[in-house]
Parts: C-alpha cells; structure tokens; sequence
C-alpha cells in the first residue's frame, strides 16, 4: 500500500511538473494574437505591445477592441480579448489571455487500454499596460495577475514589464523590453519559475510603389533557459490587404510563420500560422479587430 502511495505521489509530481512547464508559467510567453504569431513578438517600433508596453499606442481616433483565438502546441487552446485607448497623455491597454488543454489522462506507469481518470489544466492572465511619450522615448509598464492550475492544485502570483522604444531618422526604430517578473505561489510541492526575458530589437520602414512595409529583427534571451533566440520578420501593407512573416531559430529549433489579413471599414481580420522543427503541431491564431465608433 504504501508502495502503491508513493508511486501515485510520484506520478502525480511529475505530471504537474510537466504540464506546468507546458501550460504553466511558459503561458506567459505564448503569443496573444495572430500578428505576434506570424511576426514573432518584436520590442522595436511598430512591433508588439505584449512584449514591449512602451508600442500600446491607440492607432485610430477612437478605442480598438481586439478577439483572439486559437490552438498552440500540444493542442492548448488558447484565446484572448484586448481593448486599447487613449486618456489625456497615455496610451492604455485591457487584456485578457488564457489557456487550456482539456484532453490530460492519469495513467499509472503498466500499460492499460483506459486511463484512470481523465483531467484538465488551465492558465488565465488578466492585465493592464500603460505607454507614455516622452522627447527621450515611449516608455511603458504592464502589470497582470496569473493563475494556473492542474488537477486539484492552483497556483496564482503577479507578474510586471518594463519597455522603452524610440523612432529615429529614416523610419529606423528601436526598442528593448524586460518581461515576466513578478511572484507565483507553489504549485502542489514546488513554486514554477516566472520566464523572465530581456528582449532587444530594431525594425526599419520600408516602401515600395503602392506598398509600404517594416522589417523587423529581436535577439531575446531566457534568463530561465540560459538560451538566445534571433528573430526576424516583415509586415507588409498593400492597402486593404496585410501580409506577414517570421522567422526564428535558437541552438535547439527553428520556426518560420506566415499570416495574412485585411481591413474593412471598421473591421480588421488576420490569421496566422507558425511551422517548426519539432514536429509537435502547428499552433494557428486567428484575431478580429473592430474600431468602436
């Protein structure tokens, strides 16, 4: 008995380390929207407020509301909601971002046709960013709160980023950005490790007959992982129309996106795709944006 007790302990153990690490606090670094997927999550100058606060910028004379869902790998359902405005000087942003996978079996370790139960795990962020110019440069924070759980257990803490990014002569742009600090609370026996990033990046604009465009190019580095990434894409505007690419490779994998979309009136769509070399899935986004009146 006491055997059996220690082998479900530590099958149990190993399954909230596992999802945890898959679904967990790495939630934080899964992309929110199409855009992200297809460009990569650049911190420079017109690149991606989620992973540099200094880029929330309200685009239009009134606030954009955004929709966004889709799967990631591993068959994580991911999905999100995010509202931008202006208020006096600062430019503010609402979002709301989770994830779940639904499909998890607890087997003990000898081979049998049905699992002993069936399980879900979850992760849920909700947060707010702020930007403000400024003669030096756009600076930025947001702060969230974070909470996941697998089986019985739930974990919750708050995370902050920091941002600065600034446009220079020739449509050049900078930006830098650190991610994910913050606390979280044990999970089952141990606490999860935020995936703290600092992220560097220029983007230049780029136009050519009735099509205007920016490239983007972001070294980030996992203080988690002790890893580099180098990450580059294109976002190309030919009116209505949007097209979108990335590329990304570290010393382990490579990835490449594409995404593609349009605007019409007051709505925006766009859907994305990112391939691997894992061979683990094809995570896909698709995001909806609507300029409220």
């Amino acid at each position: 008995l006491m055997h059996l007790i220690f082998k479900k302990s530590f099958i149990l153990f190993w399954l909230f380390q596992s999802v945890s690490l898959a679904l967990g606090t790495n939630f934080l670094i899964f992309p929110e929207n199409a855009v992200d997927l297809a460009l990569g999550q650049h911190p420079s100058w017109n690149g991606s407020e989620s992973v540099n606060p200094s880029l929330i910028k309200q685009k239009s004379s009134t606030p954009m509301f955004y929709i966004n869902s889709g799967n990631w790998f591993g068959d994580i359902s991911i999905s999100g909601l995010n509202y931008v405005q202006k208020i006096g000087n600062y430019n503010n942003r609402l979002f709301l971002k989770q994830g779940e996978v639904n499909d998890l079996e607890f087997r003990f370790d000898k081979p049998s046709d049905d699992p002993v139960s069936q399980f879900s795990a979850y992760a849920f962020q909700l947060g707010s960013g702020v930007a403000r110019q400024s003669a030096f440069g756009d600076i930025g924070i947001k702060v969230s709160y974070l909470s996941f759980g697998i089986y019985d257990q739930v974990a919750n803490g708050f995370t902050f980023d920091i941002g600065f990014s600034k446009l220079l002569k020739n449509g050049i742009g900078v930006g830098f950005s650190v991610l994910n600090l913050g606390y979280i609370s044990k999970l089952y026996e141990e606490k999860p490790k935020l995936p703290v990033m600092a992220l560097a990046g220029i983007s230049k604009e780029l136009s050519f007959l009735s099509a205007k465009s920016r490239v983007f190019s972001t070294i980030e580095y996992s203080v988690l992982n002790s890893l580099y990434k180098i990450k580059t894409g294109a976002d190309i505007l030919l009116g209505p129309l949007r097209m979108l690419g990335g590329y990304s490779i570290t010393k382990h994998t490579s990835e490449f996106s594409l995404g593609s979309g349009f605007n019409y009136g007051r709505f925006g769509f766009i859907y994305a795709m990112k391939f691997g070399s894992q061979n683990i899935g094809e995570p896909n986004i698709i995001s909806i944006s609507y300029r409220m009146p």
